[in-house]
C-alpha cells in the first residue's frame, strides 16, 4: 500500500476517532497536543491502527508515533513495505 493510500486511511480513522476535522492537521504534528489526547486516548488510538491496519508496533516504538508522518513510516516499516 503507498504512503498516500496509507495516511488517508490513518486520517479518516483518526477523524473518527477523534470526531475533529483533521484534513488541516500537519503530517509531522503533534496528534497529542492538536487533538488534546490524553495517554488512554492515545494508547486507544494507537490499537485501533494496529488493528485497522494488521500491524503490531513494539512497545518501545509507541511514544514515538506522536503525528501522522510517523504513524505511516510506522505501518509502513511494520508492513515492511518502502517507507515513501
Amino acid at each position: 500500500m503507498k504512503g498516500e493510500e496509507v495516511e488517508r486511511l490513518v486520517r479518516a480513522l483518526l477523524g473518527e476517532l477523534s470526531r475533529s476535522d483533521v484534513s488541516a492537521l500537519g503530517r509531522d504534528e503533534d496528534l497529542v497536543e492538536h487533538l488534546g489526547l490524553d495517554s488512554l486516548q492515545g494508547l486507544s488510538f494507537l490499537a485501533a491502527v494496529e488493528k485497522r491496519f494488521q500491524v503490531r508496533f513494539p512497545d518501545e516504538l509507541l511514544a514515538a508515533l506522536r503525528s501522522v508522518g510517523a504513524l505511516v513510516e510506522g505501518i509502513q516499516s511494520a508492513r515492511k513495505e518502502p517507507v515513501a
